[in-house]
């Protein structure tokens, strides 16, 4: 598969996985997310898939602006895809940073997620 074709898919996935019709469905989740999903959160918590299809679709979704994709192909069917997000909570006056990575892999049919990273920084 093309590299270039490769990141507009992830790019799209990406994409999905932060609208809340998507955030607020259990079932796009679990399309979205592969069964060994593992999540290092920009707070420090860890999240198995699990975890996020029990609590994502319960939470009120964020406005999360996605910018500065860059997609890595690191063997067949294995992506790394990396951004930064700002991320604003209805809740929270103040917008989060941070610089995201997600890691997807490619069952035949499908990119699925399996890893997803974010890391606190500053504004930018």
């Amino acid at each position: 598969m093309h590299s270039d074709t490769v990141k507009q898919q992830l790019i799209q996935l990406e994409q999905l996985l932060v609208q809340p019709a998507t955030r607020l469905s259990a079932e796009l989740l679990n399309r979205y997310l592969a069964d060994d999903f593992y999540e290092i959160g920009a707070s420090g918590r860890c999240f198995g898939k699990a975890d996020v299809l029990e609590r994502q679709p319960t939470e009120a979704p964020p406005v999360i602006t996605q910018q500065d994709f860059e997609c890595r192909v690191l063997a067949d069917g294995l992506a790394q895809l990396t951004y930064r997000a700002t991320i604003q909570r209805a809740d929270d006056n103040s917008p989060s940073y941070s610089v995201r990575s997600s890691l997807y892999r490619f069952d035949g049919e499908k990119w699925q997620m399996v890893f997803h990273q974010g890391t606190a920084c500053n504004p930018f």
